[in-house]
């Protein structure tokens, strides 16, 4: 099927021989899980099914995909070695030889670029990063087992391939991917940061729009031929998303224990995910023509991105019609979608606006106990827009502002980075008050639950969960005065 280059084609889920209300029970599952999604889009023979975006967010945000970047990393192997640049065969260490502290261990010398490609390098997890050349790292690094022999989750092989590829092209990855993948498919105004050296962070670093991670997944759905231009070489697709590797060691799972491809898991009903943490998903289903893509922040939860993925399998997947055969239109059930897909807002805890101790609690401060964070003491405000947590640190106000029952914009003050966040909170119960603040860039949420006891203490549990702070996990307590 011929694709427009510039919008993919919008249809109702029945055209695609998808019931509006099997998506509509993906989104209302999602909610009821409490998981935090920013977007998502399901694609059926290339044209766009459905799509959602939680305000915040929107169509056009550069959305960080972090390890999904790894299968844009495995596509740009595929085209330099359709280019001839280099084999899968060729050995890794003879593209550095100016990195390797002497001889390199014989595991390190058998290395190839497939290797790399199918995380069964020689470590059994990413080397140092904390330094500035991540390749040297990699390379000298002893190793613990045999490459091929098994999977290892590990990002910096992953950028390795990134050094390779700049290495044989002269430039970036990003600039050489740019005429050969990224425009040709329209995924817009992506881009990709770096590590010290200026390589492109093979493993992560990839901010682009969700149409964008579409997009990418539906070439794979068509052998990487876009609008009639072959972009990946004839099979590549295939053989990425194939098992090229099993997983029965690893601890890392997506969807079970099924395998790896290159820079691809496999999941279950013969599908494929590219999978980067926080939700980031591509599901492919090659034997649906489907895919179906999500961005989100659940690193509060360890099992967050399988809510996501269980919840496409108990919902959408169940109810694709045989054949891709389209459905019977159904308007009430078409226009219940839309009206909910137009609501859409970032996940709130359930709870209510006001207490009755609301009006005794508002503009109380309280003392608190010597803690990790330094706070010396937090007044709390519940007075339409001047409604917030107010820390002293310091001699310095830090306002943590939200909405009562609705989302506020305010300035997250935890992080000293003034970047923009969006807070609401509501009351649980009568002595409970849980806060809540997005920051969209970086990605990042603060959950803060806070318990007024009957003797007037506060008890705050304090929960980030994101690309910062995640040790920061911590309680404060405090005495009113």
């Amino acid at each position: 099927m011929e694709q427009d280059q510039n919008r993919l084609l919008r249809i109702v889920p029945e055209q695609a021989g998808i019931p509006s209300g099997a998506v509509l029970a993906f989104v209302e599952q999602a909610e009821e899980r409490g998981i935090p999604l920013h977007s998502f889009m399901l694609l059926r023979e290339g044209k766009v099914a459905a799509e959602g975006y939680y305000a915040p967010y929107q169509a056009d945000h550069l959305h960080p995909i972090f390890s999904v970047s790894k299968s844009i990393t495995s596509a740009a192997v595929g085209i330099a070695a359709g280019e001839g640049l280099l084999k899968l065969t060729d050995r890794v260490v003879d593209f550095f030889p100016e990195k390797l502290e002497g001889k390199p261990h014989p595991y390190t010398a058998m290395m190839t670029v497939e290797h790399l490609l199918m995380m069964a390098t020689v470590h059994p997890k990413s080397v140092n990063t904390r330094v500035d050349d991540w390749v040297r790292s990699f390379l000298n690094t002893p190793p613990s087992k045999l490459p091929g022999t098994s999977f290892a989750y590990d990002t910096t092989g992953t950028h390795t391939l990134c050094a390779i590829l700049q290495k044989v092209t002269g430039m970036t990855v990003l600039e050489y991917l740019r005429p050969r993948l990224f425009d040709p498919l329209s995924m817009g105004g992506l881009w990709w940061e770096s590590c010290p050296l200026g390589i492109n962070k093979g493993g992560s670093g990839i901010r682009c729009t969700t149409e964008a991670l579409a997009r990418f997944g539906q070439l794979y759905l068509r052998d990487g031929v876009w609008n009639g231009t072959r972009i990946l070489p004839e099979g590549w697709a295939e053989r990425s998303i194939g098992s090229r590797i099993g997983t029965f060691g690893t601890r890392v799972m997506l969807d079970g224990k099924l395998g790896y491809g290159y820079q691809f898991w496999r999941i279950r009903h013969n599908g494929a995910c590219a999978f980067g943490m926080g939700g980031q998903l591509i599901i492919l289903l090659p034997d649906h023509d489907l895919v179906f893509v999500t961005t989100a922040n659940t690193l509060e939860y360890r099992d967050g991105h399988s809510r996501i993925i269980e919840c496409f399998w108990s919902s959408i997947y169940p109810a694709l019609a045989a054949k891709n055969a389209p459905l019977s239109p159904d308007p009430p059930a078409a226009k219940a979608l839309q009206r909910r897909l137009e609501q859409l807002s970032i996940f709130m805890p359930a709870g209510r606006p006001e207490s009755p101790l609301s009006r005794e609690l508002g503009g109380r401060r309280w003392v608190l106990d010597p803690n990790r964070y330094g706070y010396e003491a937090v007044k709390l405000m519940l007075d339409g827009t001047r409604s917030g947590l107010y820390f002293c640190k310091e001699g310095k106000k830090l306002e943590l502002r939200f909405g009562l029952g609705a989302w506020v914009q305010g300035t997250e003050p935890f992080m000293d980075s003034g970047a923009v966040s969006h807070g609401a909170a509501v009351w649980t119960d009568e002595r409970t008050l849980v806060v809540t603040a997005h920051v969209i860039d970086p990605l990042q949420i603060f959950t803060l639950t806070c318990r007024f006891l009957d003797d007037g203490q506060l008890g705050i549990h304090f929960v980030p969960a994101g690309v910062q702070m995640n040790d920061h996990e911590g309680h404060l307590a405090g005495r009113p005065v």
